[in-house]
């Protein structure tokens, strides 16, 4: 007992005490800082293996910020001013009243009608074009009143004249 007290310094019991001071004082703080309370939730976290998820999730997101770079930042700071910038030229072009449109259209089933048609129109344009080859392709007409009354005797000819005059007239009607 001589032995290990004379080999027990002042400095040694200085350490000592300045160590559980610290120490009290921690768990002082704890105490105070109502821990106590979530130990429930904390025991219900390590049970489930849900603590272990979150400290890899929290690992997963500082890598992830460790890995961002002040180029990245700064090439993402860019886009994000491009797309502020188209979203406003599409503002001041009057985009907005396009989309109105194209909700009224669609609304009153106009838009699926317009849908259904584009094949109709699609083959109508090609009619057009066909037309005007064959036109541009044909010899010139010779002229004259018998050409006129042949071209008029040909049945053909009378059915497309007599589709043309409905479609003037419709077209007069609805546009008028």
């Amino acid at each position: 007992m001589v032995a290990a007290t004379d080999a027990v310094t002042d400095d040694m019991i200085s350490r000592l005490a300045e160590t559980v001071g610290e120490g009290v004082a921690l768990l002082d703080s704890i105490n105070r800082s109502g821990i106590a309370k979530a130990l429930p939730a904390l025991t219900q976290l390590v049970e489930c293996g849900d603590l272990e998820r979150l400290a890899r999730f929290a690992r997963v997101l500082g890598a992830m910020e460790d890995a961002v770079t002040d180029d990245m930042v700064s090439r993402f700071a860019e886009l994000a001013a491009d797309w502020v910038t188209v979203l406003d030229r599409l503002n001041r072009s009057g985009v907005g009243k396009l989309i109105d449109l194209l909700d009224r259209l669609n609304s009153l089933g106009t838009l699926d009608r317009m849908v259904g048609n584009l094949d109709a129109v699609e083959k109508l344009v090609g009619c057009l074009g066909d037309a005007a080859r064959e036109v541009n392709s044909a010899p010139p007409p010779r002229g004259g009143l018998m050409q006129l009354i042949r071209l008029a005797s040909d049945a053909q000819n009378q059915r497309a004249i007599s589709f043309a005059l409905a479609l003037s007239r419709r077209i007069q009607r609805q546009f008028g």
